[in-house]
């Protein structure tokens, strides 16, 4: 089972996907500079830091965004941004008790802002601390009824501990308030096939790759259904979409080998 994933950091729509990367990292920079030479001019503005490690963490360049977020602090030591946006940076290295400390620390301040209840919960379950993630993602809920990333990630988290009735009615409720987003359909779709609910996972997948034709893998979980309901023509529809979108590509491998033998198994 494979989740998909959100990313914090949607890259720039283009036909050749590392020049769009290329040109992205070069705005940023230059927002760096920038940004650096606003600093100078104003050392003692916070928000003039904070946009600065803002930079810093979509380049990937985590000490320095961090430095950025403490000088805000240095200077206004209340300031529930700086410590939400190190929560975030800390999340991306993976140092979830570090994570956890700041966006409690960002709750102190501004106890009933969803986004960081949201980022908590998120903190808490990527260290496995799944009673206090639900906790901190209904709180958010509570301060933000229509908060769909609460009730989206409510369903990762469910989903990742194979509660798939829990899963498809949090994915549900997320839908319900934003119909547009593609990941909650593949997510519910296989939410939906985990729980052998093969025409709503049909149904939920295609919704998905309505909005957003470029999922690879919702294409083999389509050929995959479709083999458990005993359709053989649209499996061979979806294996033939799925190979060539996945070929060369090698997070697909082993999916790529596994949708040949699917084919060679009903080829006339």
């Amino acid at each position: 089972m494979t989740i998909f994933a959100l990313v914090f950091l949607i890259l720039l729509a283009a036909c050749n996907a590392p020049d769009s990367a290329q040109q992205q990292r070069r705005e940023l920079q230059r927002d760096a500079v920038q940004l650096r030479m606003g600093r100078a001019l104003n050392p003692m503005d916070p928000a003039g830091h904070i946009q600065l490690g803002q930079v810093y963490h979509q380049l990937g360049e985590y000490e320095n965004a961090l430095n950025a977020f403490q000088e805000a602090l240095a200077l206004e030591a209340q300031h529930q941004h700086a410590y939400n946006n190190m929560g975030l940076v800390y999340l991306d290295l993976r140092l979830y008790s570090e994570a956890i400390s700041m966006f409690r620390a960002a709750l102190e301040i501004s106890p009933e802002n969803a986004a960081f209840l949201n980022n908590l919960g998120y903190a808490y379950d990527s260290a496995d601390r799944f009673d206090e993630a639900l906790d901190a993602y209904r709180r958010a809920i509570e301060a933000d009824a229509t908060f769909v990333d609460a009730h989206s990630n409510i369903g990762d988290a469910y989903l990742n501990r194979e509660m798939y009735a829990d899963a498809i009615q949090a994915y549900e409720q997320a839908l319900t308030l934003d119909a547009s987003d593609a990941t909650v359909y593949f997510n519910l779709g296989l939410a939906y096939e985990e729980s052998r609910d093969w025409l709503r996972a049909i149904q939920t997948y295609e919704k998905g790759l309505f909005l957003d034709e470029t999922e690879v893998e919702a294409y083999y979980r389509l050929a995959q259904v479709y083999q458990q309901k005993g359709d053989a023509l649209m499996m061979r529809r979806y294996l033939d979409d799925f190979l060539k979108r996945a070929e060369g590509l090698p997070r697909f491998a082993e999916q790529f080998k596994a949708a040949q033998q699917m084919q060679t198994a009903v080829s006339p």
